[in-house]
């Protein structure tokens, strides 16, 4: 709890900080004023939970202060200090709504028990403010708990300014994996723009299991003008700052209680992205306008991908999955085409490995099926086929536990970790994310990429500072370090030492 203290009697006013940290250690002390002028003042900027006041003060007195704070709309409880038993002064600070008068000599026990009241008080008011918040209102909105209450939805038109019938938008970004990384960033961003509009009110909401924001915007002044706004700066300005899954959505819907229904009908057309451009704002009406053929079934290409997957052909895999990617894309096919189409290359692939006895019988068909049904991201059914290939791979895994994958960036590794190769360049050079080649990196070897090339690279530094008499910026230059300075530092943090110290000890 917040509390002022304003007293024209310095030991009064000196002493109360003691005492209040006596009764409760966690009551914070914001200011003190010994008038009740400078105390308006203190009020004002500090905006305590409490104020504890005297009447009679020099400049203005404490009831006279306390009138103002209540015209002003500044909310804080009061406990009045007095002198003075008489009755016009209590009744006055009563119709002034404090929570208790304590007459001089004040007794600890008195005020103890005065602000354990106004603590508890003000913990009332607080807890019921959350439930008339906007956070409160939005969330109960969404997940359809919200009553169609006449008198909530007059608090609620009175205190926001939302009426009942209005037209409210909603902007859905669908972050994935991308979520834990990108989505203080995307909240910056929306806040941004709300906050430099003056056509639209806006709240955001973020949805952590679901890797996705929500924006609700509200008291709108041309929904359409907004929505194309949003469709052609907001959208392209995520989309630049976020590399990988990211997806965009837009409805609309009349009143609060209906947003539910409008985020539910947004979420079915999320799978969309399968269909659209990265950077598309994808709405029932763009979906509605879209024209679609049926799939016809690329049997050329399944047969292609059969023959990669029996000779463990990774590239010829990887490639073949890329042309059936476009082919489904160029064939402007809906997403449950694409998806049932996927599903039954996969059943394909699946049976083949498993009749070659390439694939282990523990694989789980049903997981990778079921990850194509749910997918909105391409990325999301590519990592399907490349877990599945991986299984194939198991066959060709050596002692040490580490697939073909990684032994061959391990190999990329090797061959140039002195010209700052990067995980992106080797992912590419591999024909996978950069996501997914981290992940089996760091599983199957126990060290990040980066981690790997560092550890070679000082490996590399100990051996020239044994077998040559190079200078460190030689040895640097060699290794890939454009710093020497820096390359001694990292050295230190591997090895315990600088490299003069190793190559005068193991000389």
């Amino acid at each position: 709890m917040r509390i002022a203290v304003i007293e024209d009697e310095a030991p009064i006013r000196e002493g109360m900080s003691k005492i209040l940290k006596k009764i409760n250690e966690n009551y914070e002390l914001v200011g003190k004023a010994e008038n009740g002028k400078k105390g308006l003042e203190l009020i004002r900027k500090e905006k305590p939970d409490l104020v504890i006041l005297d009447i009679r003060m020099p400049d203005m007195d404490g009831l006279t202060m306390l009138s103002i704070v209540r015209e002003e709309g500044i909310e804080c409880k009061a406990i009045v200090l007095s002198a003075y038993s008489d009755f016009a002064y209590a009744q006055r600070a009563i119709e002034l709504g404090i929570e208790n008068y304590l007459l001089k000599p004040i007794k600890i026990a008195e005020l103890k028990k005065a602000l354990e009241q106004a603590e508890v008080n003000i913990s009332k008011e607080q807890s019921k403010e959350q439930l008339f918040s906007l956070e409160y209102i939005f969330l109960n909105a969404i997940t359809g708990q919200l009553d169609e209450d006449g008198k909530l939805a007059d608090m609620i038109t009175e205190r926001y300014g939302i009426r009942g019938d209005e037209q409210i938008a909603i902007f859905g970004i669908g972050l994935s994996d991308n979520y834990d990384r990108y989505h203080e960033m995307v909240r910056r961003t929306m806040e941004e723009v709300g906050i430099h509009s003056n056509e639209f009110h806006f709240y955001v909401i973020e949805f952590q299991e679901k890797g996705s924001i929500v924006v609700i915007l509200y008291q709108l002044e041309d929904q359409d003008k907004i929505k194309e706004y949003f469709k052609k700066t907001v959208v392209p300005m995520l989309g630049s700052q976020i590399p990988g899954r990211l997806s965009c959505a837009w409805g609309n819907c009349r009143g609060l209680l209906n947003i539910r229904k409008a985020i539910l009908e947004m979420d079915s057309v999320l799978e969309w992205n399968l269909f659209f451009d990265r950077g598309t704002l994808i709405s029932k009406r763009l979906i509605d306008a879209t024209q679609t053929y049926p799939i016809k079934y690329p049997i050329d290409i399944e047969v292609q991908t059969k023959e990669a997957v029996a000779d463990s052909d990774r590239k010829e895999f990887l490639s073949s999955l890329r042309r059936f990617r476009e082919y489904c894309r160029e064939g402007a096919c809906t997403p449950q085409d694409m998806k049932e189409a996927c599903s039954r290359y996969m059943m394909s692939l699946l049976h083949v490995a498993k009749e070659s006895g390439k694939l282990e019988s523990s694989v789980s068909m049903q997981n990778m099926i079921t990850s194509i049904s749910d997918a909105i991201f391409w990325q999301d059914i590519e990592e399907a086929f490349l877990t599945f290939f991986e299984n194939l791979s198991l066959k060709n895994i050596g002692e040490d536990g580490v697939s073909l994958l990684v032994q061959k960036a391990i190999q990329h590794i090797q061959e140039y970790y002195n010209q700052g190769i990067t995980l992106e360049e080797v992912a590419a050079k591999l024909h996978v994310s950069e996501e997914y080649l981290s992940t089996q990196f760091k599983k199957q070897t126990g060290r990040t990429f980066t981690e790997t090339i560092r550890k070679y690279r000082i490996e590399n530094v100990k051996e020239l500072l044994l077998k040559s008499t190079l200078k460190l910026n030689q040895i640097a230059d060699m290794v890939g370090y454009s710093d020497p300075k820096y390359m001694s530092k990292v050295f230190k943090d591997e090895v315990g030492m600088l490299p003069a110290e190793y190559r005068k000890k193991n000389s």
